[in-house]
Protein backbone atom coordinates (compact mmCIF):
# COMPACT_ATOMS: atom_id res chain seq x y z
CA UNK A 1 0.00 0.00 0.00
CA UNK A 2 2.66 2.46 0.52
CA UNK A 3 4.09 1.94 -2.75
CA UNK A 4 0.54 2.44 -4.55
CA UNK A 5 0.40 5.37 -1.67
CA UNK A 6 3.26 7.34 -3.05
CA UNK A 7 2.35 6.71 -6.85
CA UNK A 8 -1.24 8.27 -6.01
CA UNK A 9 0.25 11.29 -4.28
CA UNK A 10 2.65 11.59 -7.10
CA UNK A 11 -0.17 11.64 -9.58
CA UNK A 12 -2.43 14.22 -7.40
CA UNK A 13 0.66 16.69 -7.55
CA UNK A 14 1.40 16.51 -10.94
CA UNK A 15 -2.42 17.12 -11.90
CA UNK A 16 -2.32 14.39 -14.63
CA UNK A 17 -0.38 11.18 -15.81
CA UNK A 18 0.62 10.17 -19.30
CA UNK A 19 2.86 6.97 -20.38
CA UNK A 20 5.86 9.06 -20.59
CA UNK A 21 5.81 9.06 -16.50
CA UNK A 22 5.85 5.39 -16.42
CA UNK A 23 10.04 6.04 -15.95
CA UNK A 24 9.51 7.95 -13.09
CA UNK A 25 10.45 6.75 -9.86
CA UNK A 26 7.04 6.35 -8.18
CA UNK A 27 5.00 4.94 -11.13
CA UNK A 28 8.70 2.28 -11.55
CA UNK A 29 7.94 1.25 -8.03
CA UNK A 30 4.09 0.22 -8.68
CA UNK A 31 5.65 -1.79 -11.57
CA UNK A 32 8.29 -3.65 -10.02
CA UNK A 33 5.80 -4.21 -7.31
CA UNK A 34 3.25 -6.26 -9.51
CA UNK A 35 6.29 -7.57 -11.61
CA UNK A 36 7.69 -9.06 -8.32
CA UNK A 37 4.83 -10.58 -6.89
CA UNK A 38 3.80 -12.20 -10.57
CA UNK A 39 7.54 -13.29 -10.53
CA UNK A 40 6.96 -15.16 -7.57
CA UNK A 41 3.87 -16.68 -9.13
CA UNK A 42 5.61 -17.56 -12.25
CA UNK A 43 8.44 -19.56 -10.02
CA UNK A 44 6.44 -21.42 -8.45
CA UNK A 45 5.23 -22.79 -11.43
CA UNK A 46 8.86 -23.63 -12.29
CA UNK A 47 9.96 -24.83 -9.32
CA UNK A 48 9.61 -28.46 -10.83
CA UNK A 49 10.51 -27.93 -14.13
CA UNK A 50 13.39 -26.66 -16.15
CA UNK A 51 12.51 -25.07 -19.17
CA UNK A 52 15.25 -23.85 -21.97
CA UNK A 53 16.63 -20.97 -20.69
CA UNK A 54 15.05 -19.20 -23.55
CA UNK A 55 11.46 -20.13 -22.74
CA UNK A 56 12.23 -18.72 -18.91
CA UNK A 57 13.84 -15.48 -20.29
CA UNK A 58 10.34 -14.95 -22.87
CA UNK A 59 8.27 -15.81 -20.00
CA UNK A 60 9.94 -13.67 -17.36
CA UNK A 61 9.82 -10.77 -19.91
CA UNK A 62 6.07 -11.19 -20.42
CA UNK A 63 5.67 -10.70 -17.04
CA UNK A 64 7.29 -7.38 -17.12
CA UNK A 65 5.29 -5.88 -20.12
CA UNK A 66 2.09 -7.09 -18.60
CA UNK A 67 2.81 -5.72 -14.83
CA UNK A 68 4.00 -2.39 -17.04
CA UNK A 69 0.48 -2.53 -19.01
CA UNK A 70 -1.40 -2.93 -15.48
CA UNK A 71 -0.07 0.00 -14.46
CA UNK A 72 -0.51 1.80 -17.12
CA UNK A 73 -4.27 0.96 -17.04
CA UNK A 74 -4.59 2.03 -13.79
CA UNK A 75 -2.91 5.17 -13.60
CA UNK A 76 -4.85 6.00 -16.08
CA UNK A 77 -8.15 5.30 -14.41
CA UNK A 78 -6.65 7.08 -11.24
CA UNK A 79 -6.28 10.19 -13.58
CA UNK A 80 -9.35 10.32 -14.72
CA UNK A 81 -10.29 10.82 -10.96
CA UNK A 82 -8.63 14.15 -10.47
CA UNK A 83 -11.74 16.58 -11.42
CA UNK A 84 -15.15 15.90 -10.58
CA UNK A 85 -18.15 15.32 -12.70
CA UNK A 86 -18.29 19.28 -12.24
CA UNK A 87 -14.86 19.40 -13.79
CA UNK A 88 -13.38 20.74 -10.43
CA UNK A 89 -10.60 19.12 -8.48
CA UNK A 90 -11.32 16.34 -6.38
CA UNK A 91 -11.44 17.33 -2.72
CA UNK A 92 -8.27 15.22 -1.52
CA UNK A 93 -10.12 12.73 0.94
CA UNK A 94 -12.63 12.24 -1.73
CA UNK A 95 -9.76 11.61 -4.45
CA UNK A 96 -7.41 9.12 -1.48
CA UNK A 97 -10.69 7.50 -0.85
CA UNK A 98 -11.68 6.19 -5.11
CA UNK A 99 -7.40 5.53 -4.69
CA UNK A 100 -7.78 2.95 -2.23
CA UNK A 101 -10.80 1.29 -3.70
CA UNK A 102 -8.70 1.15 -7.26
CA UNK A 103 -6.15 -0.33 -5.31
CA UNK A 104 -8.39 -2.58 -3.69
CA UNK A 105 -9.69 -3.99 -7.13
CA UNK A 106 -6.16 -4.23 -9.33
CA UNK A 107 -3.58 -5.01 -6.71
CA UNK A 108 -5.64 -7.03 -4.50
CA UNK A 109 -8.55 -8.87 -6.30
CA UNK A 110 -7.28 -9.10 -9.64
CA UNK A 111 -3.59 -9.27 -8.56
CA UNK A 112 -4.44 -12.34 -6.26
CA UNK A 113 -5.95 -14.57 -9.56
CA UNK A 114 -3.19 -13.00 -11.78
CA UNK A 115 -0.87 -14.79 -9.31
CA UNK A 116 -2.45 -17.76 -9.52
CA UNK A 117 -2.83 -17.65 -13.12
CA UNK A 118 0.92 -17.22 -13.98
CA UNK A 119 1.73 -20.29 -11.40
CA UNK A 120 -0.59 -22.16 -13.63
CA UNK A 121 0.63 -20.87 -16.85
CA UNK A 122 4.33 -21.13 -15.82
CA UNK A 123 3.64 -25.14 -15.03
CA UNK A 124 2.08 -25.62 -18.24
CA UNK A 125 4.48 -23.82 -20.29
CA UNK A 126 7.32 -25.36 -18.55
CA UNK A 127 5.77 -29.38 -19.86
CA UNK A 128 5.35 -28.17 -22.98
CA UNK A 129 8.45 -28.49 -23.46
CA UNK A 130 8.86 -31.76 -22.77
CA UNK A 131 5.91 -32.65 -25.10
CA UNK A 132 7.49 -30.85 -28.07
CA UNK A 133 10.40 -33.53 -27.58
CA UNK A 134 8.28 -36.56 -27.26
CA UNK A 135 5.42 -36.10 -29.09
CA UNK A 136 6.59 -39.40 -31.63
CA UNK A 137 5.78 -41.71 -28.59
CA UNK A 138 2.73 -40.24 -26.46
CA UNK A 139 -0.40 -37.95 -27.24
CA UNK A 140 -1.94 -35.51 -24.98
CA UNK A 141 -4.67 -36.05 -22.38
CA UNK A 142 -6.81 -32.85 -21.08
CA UNK A 143 -7.48 -33.80 -16.93
CA UNK A 144 -9.25 -31.69 -14.83
CA UNK A 145 -9.06 -31.51 -10.87
CA UNK A 146 -11.88 -33.92 -10.72
CA UNK A 147 -13.83 -32.72 -7.90
CA UNK A 148 -17.36 -30.43 -7.49
CA UNK A 149 -15.21 -26.82 -7.97
CA UNK A 150 -14.19 -27.95 -11.17
CA UNK A 151 -16.80 -25.91 -13.95
CA UNK A 152 -19.31 -27.78 -16.26
CA UNK A 153 -17.68 -26.73 -19.43
CA UNK A 154 -14.22 -27.74 -18.27
CA UNK A 155 -15.39 -31.27 -17.00
CA UNK A 156 -16.57 -31.77 -20.48
CA UNK A 157 -13.15 -31.71 -21.54
CA UNK A 158 -12.14 -34.25 -19.44
CA UNK A 159 -10.15 -36.76 -20.80
CA UNK A 160 -9.65 -35.71 -24.02
CA UNK A 161 -6.93 -37.25 -25.69
CA UNK A 162 -5.16 -35.99 -28.63
CA UNK A 163 -1.65 -35.74 -30.65
CA UNK A 164 0.48 -32.89 -29.16
CA UNK A 165 0.71 -31.56 -32.92
CA UNK A 166 -3.56 -31.06 -32.85
CA UNK A 167 -4.89 -27.78 -33.43
CA UNK A 168 -6.72 -28.68 -30.23
CA UNK A 169 -4.07 -27.62 -28.05
CA UNK A 170 -3.10 -24.13 -30.27
CA UNK A 171 -6.19 -22.58 -27.91
CA UNK A 172 -7.13 -24.85 -25.64
CA UNK A 173 -4.04 -26.13 -24.20
CA UNK A 174 -4.90 -25.29 -20.22
CA UNK A 175 -5.34 -23.26 -18.42
CA UNK A 176 -8.22 -21.92 -19.74
CA UNK A 177 -9.12 -19.47 -17.41
CA UNK A 178 -8.84 -17.12 -14.40
CA UNK A 179 -8.45 -19.69 -11.43
CA UNK A 180 -8.38 -22.86 -13.92
CA UNK A 181 -7.03 -25.55 -12.14
CA UNK A 182 -7.15 -28.04 -15.07
CA UNK A 183 -3.88 -29.54 -16.75
CA UNK A 184 -2.67 -31.64 -19.62
CA UNK A 185 -0.76 -35.05 -19.35
CA UNK A 186 1.53 -37.10 -21.31
CA UNK A 187 0.05 -40.61 -22.48
CA UNK A 188 1.54 -43.17 -24.12
CA UNK A 189 0.05 -43.46 -27.72
CA UNK A 190 -2.38 -46.26 -27.79
CA UNK A 191 -3.14 -47.13 -24.49
CA UNK A 192 -6.09 -44.35 -24.90
CA UNK A 193 -8.41 -43.70 -27.93
CA UNK A 194 -7.38 -40.40 -29.74
CA UNK A 195 -10.84 -38.15 -29.45
CA UNK A 196 -12.19 -36.64 -32.58
CA UNK A 197 -10.34 -33.08 -32.85
CA UNK A 198 -13.24 -31.37 -34.43
CA UNK A 199 -15.76 -32.04 -31.53
CA UNK A 200 -12.99 -31.58 -29.13
CA UNK A 201 -12.43 -28.13 -30.62
CA UNK A 202 -16.06 -27.21 -29.97
CA UNK A 203 -16.34 -28.47 -26.48
CA UNK A 204 -12.81 -25.89 -26.35
CA UNK A 205 -15.27 -22.99 -28.17
CA UNK A 206 -18.06 -23.40 -25.25
CA UNK A 207 -15.49 -23.83 -22.23
CA UNK A 208 -13.88 -20.58 -23.20
CA UNK A 209 -17.07 -18.68 -23.80
CA UNK A 210 -18.43 -16.26 -21.64
CA UNK A 211 -20.20 -13.25 -23.01
CA UNK A 212 -20.60 -10.14 -20.82
CA UNK A 213 -23.42 -7.43 -20.36
CA UNK A 214 -21.52 -5.63 -23.66
CA UNK A 215 -22.06 -8.93 -25.94
CA UNK A 216 -18.14 -9.75 -25.85
CA UNK A 217 -16.63 -12.68 -24.83
CA UNK A 218 -14.56 -12.25 -22.00
CA UNK A 219 -12.91 -15.82 -22.27
CA UNK A 220 -11.98 -15.64 -25.32
CA UNK A 221 -8.32 -14.29 -24.52
CA UNK A 222 -7.77 -17.90 -22.78
CA UNK A 223 -7.49 -19.44 -26.20
CA UNK A 224 -3.64 -19.57 -26.52
CA UNK A 225 -0.88 -22.08 -25.54
CA UNK A 226 1.44 -20.89 -23.02
CA UNK A 227 4.22 -23.01 -24.21
CA UNK A 228 3.98 -22.69 -27.72
CA UNK A 229 3.83 -19.12 -27.63
CA UNK A 230 6.19 -18.68 -24.52
CA UNK A 231 4.13 -15.93 -22.94
CA UNK A 232 2.59 -16.43 -19.04
CA UNK A 233 -0.51 -13.97 -19.78
CA UNK A 234 -3.03 -13.86 -22.69
CA UNK A 235 -1.52 -11.90 -25.77
CA UNK A 236 -5.30 -10.57 -25.98
CA UNK A 237 -5.68 -9.55 -22.64
CA UNK A 238 -7.13 -6.46 -22.65
CA UNK A 239 -4.01 -4.41 -20.99
CA UNK A 240 -2.52 -5.18 -23.87
CA UNK A 241 -3.94 -2.86 -25.83
CA UNK A 242 -1.67 -0.16 -24.44
CA UNK A 243 1.11 -2.70 -25.06
CA UNK A 244 2.81 -0.81 -27.70
CA UNK A 245 2.54 2.76 -25.78
CA UNK A 246 3.89 0.90 -23.18
CA UNK A 247 6.55 -0.42 -24.09
CA UNK A 248 7.98 2.62 -25.93
CA UNK A 249 8.08 4.23 -22.40
CA UNK A 250 9.35 1.98 -19.86
CA UNK A 251 12.90 1.26 -21.66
Amino acid sequence: MRIWNAAVNHIRKSGTYSAKMLKDKPVKAVIGETQRILDDGMQSGLSDNEPPQQMTDSLRSDVFVFSACKTHIQLKELSSMLLNDQGKVTPMSEFKQKATELHRQYNENYLEAEYVFATSSAQMAARWADVAQSEDRYDLQYRTAGDSRVRETHRRLSNITLPAGDSFWDQYYPPNGWRCRCTAIQVRKGKYPQSDSDQSITLGEIATTEIDAQGNNRSEMFRFNPGKQQVIFPPSHPYYKVKETVTKNVK
